[in-house]
């Protein structure tokens, strides 16, 4: 089965496709068809491979278990109602205005 693993990300060391030559000066005119198959062939299979988003998280609704997480941002907040729809936390020096009010927001103070 052709695989994009096959191929080098240096794109020097790439001197064969699908068993064809495609050096410089090398490649037969009757080959250039068979390389263009073979690549169709190796993006295809690559694509079959990429799961679907709708995969991972369904857009409504749903069960989790265990910990989400975002990408680079920490854990996601659970609130008791479907009304607490923002979820941002701030930490502010004591005596700052207060950020827009939403529901979901959490403010902490410091000092």
């Amino acid at each position: 089965m052709p695989s994009a693993s096959e191929f080098s990300t240096v794109p020097n060391e790439n001197i064969t496709i699908g068993g064809k030559s495609i050096a410089d000066g090398d490649t037969a005119t009757a080959d250039i068809n068979d390389i263009i198959r073979y690549l169709a062939a190796v993006i295809r299979d690559s694509a079959d491979k990429v799961p679907t988003v709708g995969g991972f998280v369904p857009s409504t609704g749903g069960t989790y278990t265990g910990d989400i997480f975002r990408q680079s941002r920490g854990a996601f907040l659970h609130h008791a109602g479907s009304g607490q729809t923002d979820g941002r936390i701030f930490s502010l020096p004591e005596g700052s205005s207060r950020p827009t009010p939403a529901e979901g927001v959490y403010v902490f103070y410091y000092s």
